[in-house]
């Protein structure tokens, strides 16, 4: 088990339904259902709401929704929008870890657009700030895709490979 007090599980990525219900984005592919019961915080934390204690899971149609205790309302809910979501490390099941690692998750996956067909595999994640950034190695030499929704189109886990749509400037040469 690591040795680190927290684990990122997930990021709160809309609001769902009037009651104060948030879809949370898992940062892996265990169930984020482990969470029942368990207390815990968002970075950087809104102001007012620090950690919560999760009193139920269920799936939504593009994430886990979680139902918090003292998050009461749509704007609560709002406030934690776009935040990371954290949990003691010592609360979660000795399987949680033996999950593939995050930045391998996509690793091996092929990736290609309409435009310049394969494109590649999927070598590496770069975690940026902002966003994650996949490094491809393929027939156009390396490239960097932004993993944004303007850009990944969609992905399937069962076949390995993932649409995207290149942004201008994205391959060497082309402008």
């Amino acid at each position: 088990m690591e040795s680190e007090l927290f684990a990122r599980v997930g990021r709160v990525t809309k609001t769902h339904g009037l009651k104060g219900e948030v879809s949370v984005a898992s940062a892996t592919e265990a169930p984020l259902s482990v969470l029942e019961g368990c207390e815990v915080w968002f970075v950087p934390p809104p102001v007012g709401i620090r950690s919560a204690t999760v009193l139920s899971t269920r799936q939504g149609p593009k994430g886990t929704l979680l139902t918090l205790r003292a998050v009461e309302g749509v704007d609560a809910a709002m406030s934690l929008v776009g935040r990371e979501v954290l949990v003691r490390t010592d609360a979660l099941p000795a399987t949680w870890f033996e999950e593939a690692p995050e930045d391998e998750l996509f690793d091996g996956f092929s990736v290609w657009d309409e435009i310049h067909g394969d494109l590649g595999e999927i070598v590496e994640t770069i975690f940026t700030g902002a966003n994650d950034v996949w490094v491809l190695a393929g027939p156009l030499g390396e490239i960097l895709i932004p993993v944004i929704d303007q850009v990944v189109l969609d992905i399937d886990e069962e076949a390995g490979s993932i649409k995207v749509e290149l942004l201008d400037g994205l391959i060497d040469g082309e402008v």
